[in-house]
């Protein structure tokens, strides 16, 4: 449709709540546990964000004054299937968080030759026994003015 680059942000669950908390995520990296990204670049079980955009992200961050970690998200379009043994697995593998689209948006963005950016959010804390519903005016939606903020900076930078 002529987009000629993406920045998306929202919440995701965090599989790592100590090292999360109080943090923006960037993705570096995401497990491919979706349908979406297979249509647009070759089967792998995982998909890396490039390098430069990543650099571009944390630069804004860090002269907007956010806290910030880089780590590997879990991209899943199932949410009933984040069994406790499938989150201790990607936990194992170096998991942050899970989410629904970083993967499919990365493969879009390798496929379109398009620079993209993600930032994500902590909400529901997946990293205990219990599922730690959290109330997204508490956790995230209160602030996506300042997010929306962030966006047009990183769309900028781009």
């Amino acid at each position: 449709m002529g987009a000629k680059k993406f920045v998306l942000f929202g919440s995701c669950g965090v599989l790592d709540d100590d090292s999360v908390k109080d943090k923006l995520i960037i993705p570096i990296s995401a497990i491919r546990d979706e349908g979406t990204s297979y249509h647009y670049i070759a089967p792998s079980p995982e998909i890396e964000a490039d390098p430069h955009s990543v650099k571009i992200l944390e630069s804004v961050l860090s002269d907007c004054g956010y806290p910030f970690i880089k780590g590997k998200t879990w991209t899943s379009d199932a949410i009933y299937r984040e069994t406790l043994p499938l989150i201790q697995e990607r936990k194992q593998e170096g998991c942050i968080a899970v989410e629904m689209e970083c993967a499919s948006m990365l493969a879009v963005a390798k496929y379109r030759h398009i620079p993209f950016i993600q930032f994500l959010y902590g909400a529901d804390d997946l990293s205990s026994e219990v599922w730690d519903i959290r109330d997204l005016a508490s956790y995230g939606l209160t602030n996506a003015e300042k997010y929306m903020v962030l966006a047009f900076e990183c769309g900028l930078a781009l």
